[in-house]
């Protein structure tokens, strides 16, 4: 007779837990058997919450979501869930003294979708006058025909500003009124 295989031991609790809302706003989580570099990264850039180290009472709510999959390329597979599922896993999370070990997704650049929203991009001055060091302002180049380029303040003394390229810092500094700089558009108020 031949040797029996082994059995797993469906005891041991899942280690990692991703959830959260999707791009479309709809509630998605999985679990998985381990922690993984590699799933934390996918779930990031799916803008899900991942928490590994869970405490009991996340782990409890946790091995409720369905199991995950993560996929050779790098991207993970994290089915939808019932919002309630989602909400519950929130609310333990937030329970003071909860010692989960909770990695948040970065969030990501804004959007088309984000500016009609009311969002305000930081770094853009409103107005001439309110431009300071560091703000993102545009600035025609010195040759006719070649556009206008991103250039960050690096000094202002009263209303002539000292400006370098955003994008090729190397290339050198402007000068200019602040009535030659163009404003970017920082979105509505």
């Amino acid at each position: 007779m031949g040797k029996q295989p082994e059995k797993k031991t469906v005891n041991a609790p899942d280690k990692l837990f991703v959830f959260g809302l999707d791009d479309d706003g709809k509630p998605r989580g999985a679990r998985f058997p381990e922690f993984n570099k590699k799933v934390v990264s996918a779930a990031g850039q799916m803008k899900l919450t991942s928490v590994h180290a869970a405490s009991p009472a996340v782990t409890e709510i946790g091995m409720k979501l369905p199991v995950g999959r993560l996929y050779a390329s790098g991207k993970a597979f994290v089915p939808p869930i019932r919002r309630d599922l989602l909400g519950k896993l929130k609310a333990a999370l937030d329970v003071p003294g909860d010692e989960s070990h909770v990695h948040q997704p970065v969030p990501a650049p804004s959007t088309e979708k984000e500016k009609t929203s009311g969002v305000v991009a930081a770094g853009l001055p409103r107005t001439w006058e309110s431009i300071a060091v560091g703000q993102l302002v545009l600035v025609e180049d010195d040759d006719p025909g070649y556009g206008w380029w991103p250039c960050l303040v690096t000094k202002r003394e009263d209303q002539v500003l000292t400006l370098r390229l955003r994008d090729y810092p190397d290339k050198g500094t402007y000068v200019r009124h602040i009535a030659q700089v163009g404003l970017v558009n920082p979105g509505p108020e």
